[in-house]
């Protein structure tokens, strides 16, 4: 059995802590309107929600399975392309 590696160690743990503060914080709503992806020109776009729309969930069996996938899947990936172009691969999935 191959160990979980450090990447996608990271990648759920970001995961769990942005799904529960997207819970637990302000109803959901201010989660969403700070992090998940905007159209550009809209004024709640911001530039970091490039990045952080990847870490948004719209609810428990969404973030349960695409965790569950990653942590079967993603050390055994990761280890065959390398670590960059597996972050790569996963910001692209999005």
């Amino acid at each position: 059995m191959m160990r979980i590696s450090e990447t996608v160690k990271h990648l759920i743990i970001i995961n769990v802590i942005m799904f529960v503060g997207t819970q637990t914080i302000g109803n959901g709503i201010l989660f969403f309107d700070l992090f998940a992806m905007h159209f550009p020109k809209n004024d709640a776009f911001q530039l970091w929600q490039v990045i952080t729309h990847m870490f948004m969930h719209g609810g428990f069996q969404h973030l349960f399975f695409n965790m569950l996938m990653l942590y079967f899947f993603g050390s055994m990936l990761e280890s065959t392309i390398g670590r960059n172009k597996f972050c790569s691969y996963i910001y692209q999935l999005v």
